[in-house]
């Protein structure tokens, strides 16, 4: 989903206002929520909310990816059951800066009592340069260093696997001695 959501994602006018208010007067603007509803439509950026939001939360991660794109992670949690159809961005305001869905198109699905980890890349390209910021709420998962870390991690076993096999043969070779 994070490739169609580079393409698909449409900022809202009022979204854009606010940026554009925040950078004249030497702010930016903080991104600092995501919302998941169950609309399915495609968004014309006149949104000021989104169509049937069930529920929103903190941004859990993020990392600045360069060339204006910025990785986010929400975690969506608590006993609500749901299907997932648009996504919202909320600025530190309330105001909805940018909507993803697409029309007729179920995006995921939140099980009662599941967690569901939703990953972002959002192209900031349409907005003037240096105009938003990603806030994390207090729940930091550094899910995004997730990949990097698995990688150090399976080095670090097959290196353990490695010299376990090296301590049976000597052990061997001693026991046969």
């Amino acid at each position: 989903m994070t490739d169609d959501i580079t393409r698909l994602v449409r900022f809202t006018s009022k979204g854009l206002d606010e940026v554009l208010q925040a950078r004249n007067q030497g702010l930016k603007g903080e991104i600092t929520h995501v919302g998941a509803g169950t609309g399915r439509y495609d968004p014309d950026g006149s949104e000021v909310a989104l169509r049937d939001e069930r529920q929103r939360v903190a941004i859990v991660d993020y990392e600045d990816l360069g060339d204006r794109q910025l990785r986010m992670a929400a975690l969506f949690g608590g006993d609500g059951e749901y299907e997932i159809g648009e996504f919202g961005f909320y600025l530190a305001s309330g105001t909805l800066l940018a909507v993803y869905s697409v029309a007729g198109k179920l995006l995921t699905y939140k099980a009662a009592a599941a967690r569901v980890l939703q990953k972002f890349t959002l192209d900031v390209s349409p907005l003037p340069a240096d105009s938003v910021t990603i806030v994390v709420g207090s729940e930091n998962l550094n899910i995004l260093l997730g990949e990097d870390i698995a990688v150090l991690a399976t080095a670090d076993i097959d290196n353990m696997t490695r010299h376990a096999e090296l301590l049976f043969r000597v052990m061997a070779l001693e026991a046969s001695r």
